[in-house]
């Protein structure tokens, strides 16, 4: 009997909260049209003016949304300028989103919000991002920011790296630059009870592991850089400049592709990079001393 009391009641609890979420998610509903409007007016907006306007509106409006209790509970569907990743093991959400503007010059603006999430997926933190610019990549990605002074973008992907119960999460992002060029992103995050990290030592790209890696290239170029799961392998393609000039080497306009790829591979709690490798074997080869040999291709391309 009291088993079965106890399984009411619990039943009746869930109800009773469930029907408290979805009461607060109705009454938020006028407001998500109204994001809805102001997202599409940020990219669609006739002039600079109304796109900065109603950004400015919509990073009020949101911020409010998203600092009430029952916000962790909307899914933001209809607001399409709003991107929206959850981290493999739910441990928090990431609100993101960019404001580009045209005169003189194309430009971009980049906005964000980072909410942690207790093991029932309640909402403990809300953080948000505040966006520092900059102009000299090699600097940027030494560096170690918390959530005032983050490397802009928008994340396209999370993964999770766990070694020796140590969790550090490795983000991809997409970030427009200017009239010239474009940036993609690896980010390193941590997230303590406190305080989040964005920029831990983990990427081992040469003499001295590396915080975060960013790829600047032509805006008239596409690049690849994802997580292949059979290879289990972040695989990006390489850039090179089209201009062989040594003083042209930080000229990233002139950089794109050159058809051959690179990829981390995560070992022993850092992400290996290894060097010319082709995609379609099934099995890397890695050489004596650390030293990436050239892949032999052995089949075709599916």
């Amino acid at each position: 009997m009291k088993k079965k009391l106890l399984l009411t009641t619990t039943t009746l609890l869930l109800s009773i909260t469930t029907f408290c979420q979805t009461a607060d998610t109705t009454l938020l509903k006028p407001a998500l049209s109204r994001l809805a409007i102001m997202g599409d007016s940020i990219i669609k907006g006739s002039n600079d003016t109304a796109r900065l306007e109603s950004n400015q509106s919509f990073s009020l409006l949101l911020d409010s949304i998203l600092n009430l209790k029952s916000s962790e509970y909307l899914s933001f569907h209809e607001v399409k300028a709003l991107s929206i990743l959850k981290s493999p093991d739910n441990a928090f959400v990431i609100y993101n989103w960019m404001c580009q503007t045209y005169f003189p010059y194309p430009q971009y603006k980049y906005f964000g919000y980072l909410r942690t999430l207790s093991k029932n997926g309640s909402s403990i933190k809300l953080y948000k991002l505040t966006e520092q610019t900059y102009e000299n990549n090699q600097e940027r990605e030494s560096g170690k920011f918390g959530s005032d002074n983050w490397t802009g973008c928008v994340y396209y992907k999370i993964l999770l790296s766990k070694y020796k119960n140590k969790t550090t999460y490795v983000l991809l992002g997409w970030a427009p630059h200017n009239q010239l060029s474009t940036r993609k992103l690896i980010e390193s995050l941590t997230i303590s009870n406190k305080s989040l990290q964005f920029g831990v030592p983990i990427f081992n790209t040469g003499a001295r592991p590396r915080p975060r890696l960013i790829f600047e290239y032509s805006y008239k170029a596409t690049m690849t850089l994802n997580f292949n799961s059979d290879k289990k392998m972040i695989v990006f393609d390489n850039l090179s400049s089209s201009d062989p000039r040594p003083e042209m080497k930080t000229v990233y306009s002139t950089y794109g592709p050159d058809m051959s790829y690179n990829g981390l591979k995560f070992e022993k709690g850092f992400w290996v990079l290894y060097k010319d490798i082709d995609i379609r074997l099934d099995k890397d080869v890695k050489g004596k001393e650390g030293e990436i040999k050239k892949l032999r291709i052995t089949k075709q391309a599916d």
